[in-house]
């Protein structure tokens, strides 16, 4: 087993319980307001040290009061943070989340000091061939190249999860070995006119218009209709797990978060990919982003 070195954002998440999410001028009332540690980079960064991987987080928070309590709440993680600094006159990332009576969200990124993330913080951190490096599209894409092109160099494995959707401004996609999207990111990401939801062949025809080179994998996670990945030799589905959903914020992050534990642990890509659908699934049984990340007991009690 090598490192899983994650450069991404830190969030305090800022989530609402509602009846209904507010249409355009419309007030509606609110309860369980809650403030807690998120970000995408962090909430990956967590679930893969949950599962027992050692993990290096690489970020920025602010030097606002919500930067203290987020390194204060991410040190209880074992996580290292050698690489997670505060930046002056930043605030702290901020995700404001609605949540409705079906568990859906609605979500809204201040990036603050996510933003300060730069190519140098990222090039200094020291990656081995054994190690992983996992990043998203809630830090600047030129780090994020910088940050591929630096495990690249060193011979690691690159995972890369472009979300929340936004089109590619620098030349990231050739460094990815692995990329996680949702149907609705893998249309944003490719030539073809197709309509939500895909069938199977769509989002295969799709993945192969997204595919780089001749050894990325795409994997498309489908909400209920489970998990698609597609590799230039195969394709793999899996079917969803039967779970009540209580919040959905969060399981894209512990999907990717088990993807790469397992991948460390060097399990076969469909044990792979069982194990994160099925941390994908039971994250989504709790409340909260990063309150909702599966130990390894909770995903096991999901597979056969």
């Amino acid at each position: 087993m090598g490192q899983i070195h994650v450069a991404g954002s830190v969030n305090i998440d800022v989530s609402v319980q509602v009846d209904k999410r507010p249409k355009p001028g419309e007030t509606v009332e609110g309860d369980d307001l809650d403030f807690v540690l998120g970000g995408k980079g962090a909430n990956q960064a967590i679930a893969a040290s949950r599962l027992g991987s050692a993990v290096s987080m690489i970020g920025r928070v602010g030097t606002d009061r919500f930067g203290d309590e987020l390194l204060e709440r991410l040190e209880r993680e074992n996580l290292s943070l050698t690489y997670l600094h505060q930046v002056a006159d930043e605030p702290s990332g901020t995700a404001l989340i609605t949540i409705d009576a079906d568990s859906e969200n609605s979500i809204v990124i201040v990036p603050g000091a996510n933003a300060a993330l730069a190519p140098e913080d990222v090039t200094e951190v020291p990656v081995n061939a054994d190690d992983i490096a996992v990043s998203q599209f809630e830090i600047p894409q030129l780090t994020i190249r910088a940050f591929f092109e630096r495990a690249r160099d060193a011979g690691a494995t690159t995972i890369l999860n472009p979300a929340p959707a936004d089109e590619f401004r620098e030349p990231i996609l050739p460094l990815v070995d692995y990329l996680v999207v949702n149907e609705t990111e893998t249309l944003s990401y490719s030539d073809i006119d197709h309509q939500l939801p895909l069938t199977t062949a769509q989002i295969i025809e799709t993945c192969e218009n997204l595919r780089a080179h001749d050894s990325q994998v795409l994997v498309v996670t489908r909400g209920d209709d489970g998990v698609l990945a597609s590799t230039p030799t195969e394709t793999i589905t899996l079917d969803a797990h039967p779970v009540e959903p209580v919040d959905t914020t969060g399981a894209g992050d512990a999907f990717v978060g088990a993807f790469a534990t397992a991948l460390d642990d060097k399990k076969r890509l469909k044990d792979a990919l069982e194990w994160a659908n099925a941390a994908g699934a039971a994250a989504t049984t709790t409340k909260g982003a990063s309150s909702s990340l599966p130990t390894p007991t909770e995903i096991q009690q999901l597979i056969p």
